[in-house]
């Protein structure tokens, strides 16, 4: 628990740094271009933490790319990335299109369908994908995960970090208006941000939402000792969801449903049945798109020679 409890200290702490600093850094960035206060916040408090992660994972002895579940070789960890890319697009379809069909989500009126417009958002969701599922890959399914393991097993692993993915999306979703920001707006949006879990009824279906997604992508971790799948599925999935953002408004049925919550109007409960479904299909097939992606047989010299060096 001490790899668990050094990690909610590290990302802690770099919240609270954040915040300080996103004024500051707010104002410096003003004259370059118009960016959002939470945005400049958001990014700010990953700087940091990337340099806090740096040093835990030296301590922690994260220090090889398996560590961080990069175990294939680069050529098959593309290729496996790619076709589960291609899954969690799929899949991921298959939520839209009951968004879509059930009046729960309907066409935004500025964005008119055709070939020019869906490639344009499709390249920005596959720009936001990749940068998504690589960072938080690398980070929770990697780093985190991995050192959780080591102590107390591969699933406290995945039970401990998957809570932690959920309720780290809270954060920088709220706004400040540009006339309400001071020195004192990055504790305001930090604040802003996790209030709402003071209050589960109003949030409960969007950290389920969240907690799925990141249980699933904990179980590939497992089976397959690396981040191919995840970062595939995780990609696949953040494709769908920015094409949603940027082509589809809440529709007014969404006001009255259960299945979608008003956290973000796509998030909601319908997100548990279709996770489930997908991660009893994963299970089930598992003898086939295992091997393919694991990096099991190729880390357990190294595994082997890491304990030899730790008891000799």
């Amino acid at each position: 628990m001490r790899a668990f409890a050094a990690f909610v200290a590290v990302i802690t702490l770099a919240l609270l740094i954040g915040a300080g600093l996103a004024y500051p850094a707010y104002w410096l960035v003003g004259g370059i271009g118009h960016w959002a206060f939470h945005r400049v916040a958001e990014r700010v408090a990953m700087l940091i933490l990337a340099g806090e992660l740096v040093w835990l994972c030296r301590r922690l002895d994260l220090r090889t790319r398996a560590d961080f579940g990069f175990g294939l070789p680069r050529r098959r960890f593309v290729a496996q990335s790619l076709i589960w890319g291609a899954v969690g697009i799929a899949t991921a379809a298959l939520g839209a299109a009951f968004l879509i069909g059930a009046h729960l989500r309907a066409i935004a009126p500025g964005f008119t369908p055709s070939a020019g417009s869906v490639a344009r958002i499709f390249l920005a969701g596959v720009a936001s994908g990749i940068a998504v599922a690589l960072i938080e890959e690398t980070v929770m399914r990697g780093a985190m995960q991995t050192a959780i393991e080591r102590e107390s097993g591969a699933w406290a692993g995945a039970l401990l970090t998957a809570p932690v993915f959920a309720v780290l999306h809270f954060f920088a979703k709220a706004s400040i208006p540009p006339d309400e920001i001071a020195w004192r707006s990055g504790f305001v949006l930090l604040s802003r941000s996790f209030v709402p879990l003071s209050h589960p009824s109003a949030v409960l279906d969007a950290f389920l939402s969240w907690l799925t997604v990141g249980l699933i992508l904990s179980m590939t971790r497992i089976l397959t000792g690396n981040n191919a799948v995840g970062i595939g599925l995780h990609g696949g999935w953040v494709v769908v969801l920015r094409m949603l953002q940027l082509a589809t408004v809440r529709d007014s049925a969404t006001l009255s449903s259960i299945w979608v919550g008003r956290f973000d109007g796509i998030l909601g409960y319908w997100v548990l049945p279709w996770g489930f479904a997908i991660a009893v299909a994963l299970w089930l097939t598992r003898a086939f798109w295992v091997p393919p992606a694991s990096s099991r047989a190729a880390a357990a010299p190294v595994r082997a020679a890491r304990r030899s060096r730790r008891y000799s």
